[in-house]
């Protein structure tokens, strides 16, 4: 019979090498003692590339970017106790963003629960609505170890975390003490674990288990549109002018929708407004169209405008919205006050749709969508509709490139750091950008002008768009590429962002060392002031409840964590400097120093 501590690495490894056969590569642990046999597991398998990360909280959002990209579930593991709940903030962005996570957490056994037992809460269903399904595991015990029983639990949350709607999917696995063999000393402890790990793969080697090959991968709905439907879509496209709106895409969704839509709005000679997320913004890889002018970028600068006029000049009959609903708070105004048959084209069957705005949604991808569209008798619109937009957008350009050259140079707010850094980073490379006014500043400052000639995706945590975990999501991303030179990478966040997760930078200095080279760019106006953009700003007690301001000077973070490091506080240096940042190996911190005044002041006036 084993002993406890043997049989708690057996039930842990049996459980890993089941994720790996089908797939799964990549695991972030924060060290903890309950969680000791996961952690071994992870570590001693071949096929498991381990991460560490002390702060859990920060481990959950790096293991959010690391399985954002491919949308292959990475495992996550923690103690138990307060551990868990520090993964919240991850799980509910990941669950909003479809993105398929392992939560593995350990456990006291059953007969520590409910008696005041040390670091010991009710995990059991601890993430509620936000994970597509809680397991739990039986404590470990030799019989269901030699059946199929841990099979058929990774299997299940496997295809939980992928299929049909991805997401996270919780685990809890109570370990008994001791949880290592006490019979061994150090050296002979060592060898036994690496031995029983060797004999454990070539058990399961000599059974027939699920390739890695075979496994479900995450992917959106390949539901097709039944043909009485595609009637009546044809019916409402054909009644009279209309406008495609292209939200947030998942990497998954994005795959072929280039060429697609812009065939689509070619044949119905139709606008689509297109949201950065949705990464259609910049030219895409063999596909390089005569001029990409049936898609609007600067609708959020032109619709501000008319907001302010209250006047609504375009008014579509109907409108096709793709992916997750857009940035632009401009956008959503101009939406809210139409009353156009709205159609929704949801991948994962949700309603996303916070207007209420929708007559008829379908559950499929908006690459389905678009290939089943093409090839009906959809008339092509009047050359008016899209001229119209096409003047708007055209205007918009101009005034915002002559109000970015037309300041004085000591004058530096968001603007000149968006349009300088899409000039000068590399052609293949990727930002994350972070949430509250970077997110809204990329809507406004990517133009036509500025994503010529190159190929550049754009990441941000935009399900429940926080600001907890940036950082860590960014670098998560980075550390997903294999190879090291693929693409550089940028992450553009606010000051109180880059506060908010100062332990995530941890993981820079194994990123460096390793030969991963990024910038994060961190605009520094003292709190953002993102709340002097709202209501709230004419209340006396602005200052004292609203005003964020930290006064931290962010160098002495870039020493911390060994990160090179450079401030920029005005024009000449932005445009003379920036561009040799991002031919430095390692990872470089750029904090620049944008008055807050100025920040509201020059907004405004765009």
């Amino acid at each position: 019979m084993s002993h406890t501590g043997t049989l708690n690495y057996q039930w842990a490894f049996s459980l890993i090498n089941h994720f790996a056969l089908q797939g799964v590569s990549q695991a972030v642990i924060s060290p903890g003692s309950r969680s000791t046999a996961l952690a071994l597991a992870c570590e001693k398998h071949p096929d498991i590339t381990t991460w560490i990360q002390i702060d859990e909280r920060s481990a959950g959002f790096f293991a959010l970017g690391l399985a954002q990209r491919q949308q292959l579930p990475v495992i996550l593991i923690c103690t138990s106790g307060s551990a868990v709940t520090h993964w919240f903030p991850a799980v509910v962005e990941a669950s909003h963003s479809y993105t398929p996570l392992l939560l593995l957490s350990a456990d006291r056994p059953q007969q520590l629960q409910n008696c005041g037992a040390n670091q010991t809460i009710d995990q059991r269903s601890l993430f509620s609505s936000h994970v597509r399904s809680t397991l739990l595991i039986e404590e470990a015990s030799e019989i269901l170890l030699n059946n199929a029983y841990l099979k058929q639990i990774s299997t299940q949350a496997y295809a939980q975390s992928v299929q049909h709607k991805p997401g996270p999917v919780h685990i809890n696995i109570p370990f008994k003490e001791p949880l290592l063999p006490k019979r061994f000393t150090r050296e002979d402890l060592n060898h036994y674990i690496n031995l029983l790990g060797t004999q454990l793969l070539a058990k399961s080697k000599s059974k027939t288990i699920k390739s890695a090959d075979s496994a479900p991968k995450a992917a959106v709905s390949t539901l097709s549109i039944s043909q009485v439907r595609l009637e009546l879509l044809t019916e409402t496209i054909n009644s009279g002018n209309g406008l495609i709106i292209c939200g947030r895409l998942s990497s998954r969704e994005q795959t072929g929708l280039y060429e697609l839509l812009f065939q689509l709005t070619k044949k119905l000679n139709c606008p689509a407004l297109i949201d950065p997320l949705s990464n259609l913004r910049f030219i895409q890889r063999g596909f390089t169209p005569q001029g990409s002018s049936h898609f609007v970028y600067n609708y959020d600068h032109f619709l501000k405008q008319h907001h302010i006029t209250g006047h609504t000049p375009l008014k579509p009959d109907w409108i096709i919205r793709l992916g997750q609903f857009p940035t632009s708070k401009n956008l959503m105004l101009y939406l809210q006050s139409l009353n156009s048959h709205t159609i929704l084209i949801s991948s994962y069957g949700d309603k996303l749709d916070p207007l209420h705005k929708a007559n008829t949604q379908i559950h499929c991808s908006p690459v389905q969508f678009c290939k089943q569209i093409l090839p009906t008798s959809v008339r092509t619109q009047p050359e008016n509709w899209l001229n119209s937009w096409q003047k708007l957008e055209q205007a918009s350009e101009t005034k915002i490139a002559q109000s970015l050259t037309g300041m004085d140079q000591s004058t530096l707010f968001e603007g000149h750091v968006i349009d300088t850094l899409l000039k000068s980073i590399p052609d293949n490379s990727f930002i994350f950008s972070g949430n509250s006014m970077p997110i809204r500043d990329f809507d406004t400052f990517i133009t036509r002008r500025s994503t010529h000639n190159k190929s550049i995706d754009i990441y941000a945590n935009r399900g429940v768009s926080g600001i907890d975990g940036n950082l860590s999501t960014f670098l998560g991303l980075l550390a997903d590429q294999a190879d090291k030179d693929k693409q550089y990478a940028v992450a553009l966040v606010g000051d109180l962002t880059f506060y908010h997760d100062m332990n995530g930078l941890l993981m820079c200095k194994k990123l460096s060392a390793m030969g991963y080279t990024a910038t994060i760019i961190v605009i520094n106006n003292n709190g953002g002031g993102i709340f002097n953009y709202l209501p709230q700003q004419q209340l006396n007690d602005f200052d004292k409840l609203w005003n964020t301001a930290t006064d931290l000077d962010f160098q002495y973070s870039a020493r911390l964590y060994g990160l090179n490091y450079l401030k920029i506080e005005n024009q000449h240096d932005l445009e003379n400097k920036l561009a040799d940042v991002f031919l430095q190996t390692g990872i470089q911190l750029v904090e620049v120093i944008i008055h807050q005044k100025t920040s509201v002041e020059c907004h405004a006036n765009i």
